[in-house]
């Protein structure tokens, strides 16, 4: 397996150096974070098996009954007529994060097995797989990173099926429902919460900004003490500490 490894370059040195990974702008904090961290964090939340969720209610809640998909799937209805359903959707490998100038793409590899609940069983009856295309935007909370992603496109292809050949162009509504009602949604209440970024104790961002550069996400900030900290130092003590270290 291999070892995740989280690059994260602190940038303490000259002002100029920070107007430079700032696009020019004067700011106390560069964070520089490569897309290997997000690649490194999204490997671990896979391996660990944090990537499964099973659908049994969505906004639109006849889709997940049999009924529904009388003439998508005929051999559906007829094996299982009225009976309700529940989607299970697997990552089958961790996502791909690309940064790019202005921009985070996000790649994900996913199957999808109907399930149908028969005399209180639930029974596969095909799986679908996707290639799920999306983009991220980065937000800074506090001395958070958070984010969120947008559906792009998908793409999808039956992987098996016990109820006859998949009409893939009818069932692909459906899964953009699914994709953008439930599971998107799901996704970003997790990515608002964001990790924390590698800041001195007692020191809270201000006026941050986020730049998009090859390869890596960079937060530019001013700084300034949080509001309940108390400090062992006098303030221009830390300040001219603080500001040196740039």
């Amino acid at each position: 397996m291999p070892t995740a490894k989280v690059l994260i370059s602190n940038y303490y040195h000259e002002n100029s150096r920070a107007s430079e990974t700032c696009d020019g702008q004067s700011k106390m904090v560069a964070i520089s974070l490569d897309e290997e961290v997000f690649n490194s964090a999204s490997l671990i939340y896979f391996n660990v098996g944090l990537m499964q969720w099973t659908i049994r209610k969505i906004p639109d809640q006849s889709i997940l009954n049999t009924a529904d998909w009388r003439y998508l799937i005929p051999q559906l209805y007829e094996k299982f007529p009225n009976d309700d359903m529940i989607l299970n959707v697997s990552v089958s490998s961790s996502p791909i994060i690309k940064v790019s100038d202005g921009s985070s793409d996000i790649t994900i590899y996913s199957d999808v097995t109907i399930r149908v609940l028969d005399n209180g069983e639930a029974t596969p009856v095909a799986c679908i797989s996707l290639v799920v295309t999306a983009s991220g935007s980065a937000e800074i909370s506090r001395n958070n990173l958070t984010g969120s992603i947008r559906l792009d496109n998908f793409t999808l292809s039956s992987k098996w099926s016990k109820i006859g050949d998949l009409p893939l162009h009818l069932i692909q509504p459906v899964i953009s429902t699914v994709l953008k009602t439930v599971l998107l949604p799901r996704l970003n209440s997790h990515l608002m919460h964001g990790f924390p970024l590698p800041l001195f104790h007692g020191i809270e961002l201000q006026n941050a900004e986020i730049f998009y550069t090859k390869s890596k996400i960079t937060v530019c900030s001013d700084a300034a003490y949080a509001e309940n900290h108390t400090s062992f130092w006098p303030s221009n003590i830390y300040r001219s500490i603080f500001m040196s270290s740039l």
